[in-house]
């Protein structure tokens, strides 16, 4: 694959590694404090497994989402 192919795929590759972060950050939650997720702690000052995994799923699919407009003219 030629280095112009990759550079088209960044957004791709990234959204695909930021949407497995977070899945991991869910596998961590239930093996540390033995539930999924628990919609309260959103509201927990701290930073919690749920806040990391609503910013790392947001991101990702923010950036496989977006589509990438070129300028004609």
């Amino acid at each position: 694959m030629r280095l112009s192919g990759l550079k088209k795929r960044w957004r791709i590759r990234l959204s695909v590694a930021l949407i497995t972060a977070a899945y991991f950050v869910l596998i961590d939650e239930v093996i540390k404090e033995g539930y999924v997720f628990d919609p309260t702690d959103l509201l927990n000052a701290r930073i919690t497994h749920e806040k990391i995994f609503v910013v790392l799923m947001i991101i990702g699919l923010l950036l496989g989402l977006k589509k990438s407009y070129r300028r004609t003219t």
